[in-house]
This record gives C-alpha cells, structure tokens and sequence, in this order.
C-alpha cells in the first residue's frame, strides 16, 4: 500500500489547513505553472497570479527605454479553514490587517459550506470600508473548489505521473476525512483495454484493494476514449484465486452463491492466479451501454470519477437506465 502524503489521523482546522498547505507547496515544487494555475483559477482569472520573477526588456516608460526588467510581484494569500461550519464575518475581515497596498491579496474562507450571495456581499463590503486603500479579492471556497481546480491541472497534464499522485492522494484525503460527499450522483469509471470483453462478459472488473477510496453510486467500463456501460455495483468480493487448483480464497463476507460463482466462472476464463485483488460484481439485470464520450485530446492514464449531476438534471437521474441513455448525447474532457 503506497503511503499518503496528507496526514489523516485528525479532523482538527489546523490538520487540515495544513494538508492544503502542503498540497499547494507539492504542485509549486511540481512545476511552478500548476501551482500559479491553480491559484489564478481558484480566483476566477480576476488577478494574473505570477509566483516567480518576471523577466522582460525593452520597457518604455515616461523617462526612456529599460532595457532589461526582472520583476517579483509582491503577494499573500490569507486562508481561514471551518471544517462544517462558516466563520464569523467580523472575525473574517479582522484579518484583512496583514494585507499590504502595494501586494497581490486574497482573502480565502475554506469550509464546506459556503456564504451566501448576501453575505458575501456584507464581506466584500466590510472589507473596503475597514480598508479603503488595500484591494483584498475575498474568495468563497468549498474543498471541493480546490480539489476540481487541482483535477482541472491534471485534465490538462496528464502525463505528468507526480501530479497523478499528488491529486489522487488529495482527493483520497478530502474524500476519506468527510471534506466532500458527493457520492449520490458519482460516476467511477476505469480503463479496460484489451480486457473489455472479458469484463463485458462476466459483467466485472477487479483491481488493487487499495484503490478507489471515494464514495460512488455508479461504476463503468471505459474503452477508446468513451465511457461504455453504466451500472451500480451488485457486491465487491476480496478474494485471491489459484489458476492450477482453481481455489477461491475469499476474504470478504456478504456474497450470496451466485455472486461467488459468477467470480469463480469468470476468474476460471481469465485462466491467471490472482492476489491482492478486488472484484466489482455487475448487475447482470440493469447493466446498460452508453457512450459518454472524452471530447479531449488523448486517453485517461487510470480510473476517473465524474459527478452526473455536472451533466445530467434531476428528469435525467432518475433512474441507472435513464442515465446511460442520456450520457449518450453528453461529453467530458
């Protein structure tokens, strides 16, 4: 099991803030364009962020020409953690104090739960009346902002193995300390390659126990850039089996005989021992083809979690069957 990056033995603000914290240093040590990135979205694109010097030559100016320019902006990022509530306005605006007229500010509330339009209005308002001289962007963020703007880079990176890591490991850590639940509309769906009619078959995929630590309602099979089926997950089964004696070793509980037959019959066909490994058993009812297609250049590098109601409205989420039929006329990037 590969370690975590992120502590998770507390909940505590502090443990948190810290956890954020390191995530953003890891993408700046990364590469210096996520981490300016992540920070340029998480703004909305209101302020052009720049973290490193600024090379340019040939500035005209009143008094003549420059000829070479190296700039470091000056800016602070002030961030105020809740972990399930929202922190009071006038506590909030108090910290406006450590910001400087002459720097890049931004005022961040991280919870999940967000301020309403109202309040976030009374902010901003307090925030120029207590200090008229200082432009303060005030940004009202969920975690989950941080982690789809943190997915976002990758989207586009995707090649970039570390940054893999360091957003898988992020979102593990969001998911598994209760930062974000949106399970109810979850799609995950993974890569099956040369595999794809093995899995279509027996109406199951395995992989490594450790993986896919999120909640999900939805599971599918993605091939040549489009996510093919949909279904829930009948039951997940951890087992390990032996190809020459064709021994099930099952070290989970709560399968009916059926659901174990299904897996040995397949696991039979594979015709590979197996360890360390976990069975998603499909539906062999209400497993659906759809087509919900990647519109961006190039493969995924391993499985994805998408939120349906990203795509789809409530007329369309009625139902597993309804879904896929829906998706078909939907894309993703």
């Amino acid at each position: 099991m590969r370690i975590s990056q992120f502590q998770k033995y507390s909940q505590k603000e502090n443990t948190v803030t810290n956890n954020i914290l390191l995530m953003l240093s890891r993408l700046n040590d990364l590469k210096v364009e996520y981490y300016e990135n992540i920070i340029e979205s998480i703004n909305d694109g209101i302020q052009e962020y720049h973290a490193q010097a600024i090379f340019r030559q040939q500035i005209g100016t009143k008094r003549g020409i420059i000829d070479g320019y190296i700039e470091i902006k000056a800016s602070k990022i002030v961030i105020e953690t809740k972990l399930s509530q929202k922190e009071l306005i006038n506590k909030l605006i108090r910290y406006g104090e450590v910001f400087g007229q002459n720097s890049q500010n931004q005022l961040w509330h991280l919870s999940s739960k967000k301020y309403n339009e109202e309040e976030v209005k009374l902010v901003n308002s307090k925030l120029k009346e207590q200090y008229p001289n200082v432009d303060i962007q005030f940004n009202n963020l969920l975690f989950s902002d941080i982690l789809d703007n943190l997915e976002e880079i990758y989207n586009e990176n995707d090649h970039d193995h570390e940054l893999r890591l360091l957003l898988e490991d992020f979102r593990n850590y969001c998911f598994e300390e209760g930062l974000i639940d949106n399970s109810k509309h979850k799609l995950l769906f993974a890569p099956t390659g040369w595999s794809y009619d093995w899995n279509i078959k027996h109406k199951m995929y395995f992989c490594p126990t450790d993986w896919h630590k999120q909640e999900f309602t939805y599971f599918g099979l993605y091939k040549d850039k489009s996510v093919r089926t949909i279904s829930k997950i009948e039951t997940t089964i951890i087992a390990d089996f032996n190809v020459q004696s064709q021994e099930l070793d099952i070290h989970s509980t709560g399968h009916t005989e059926r659901q174990i037959k299904r897996l040995k019959d397949a696991l039979i066909a594979y015709n590979e021992s197996q360890t360390g490994l976990k069975y998603y058993i499909l539906p062999e009812d209400k497993f659906y083809y759809t087509d919900f297609k990647k519109k961006s250049m190039g493969g995924i590098q391993g499985f994805r979690y998408k939120d349906l109601s990203d795509y789809l409205d409530e007329n369309d989420l009625k139902n597993t069957e309804q879904i896929a039929n829906s998706l078909r006329s939907k894309t993703w990037i």
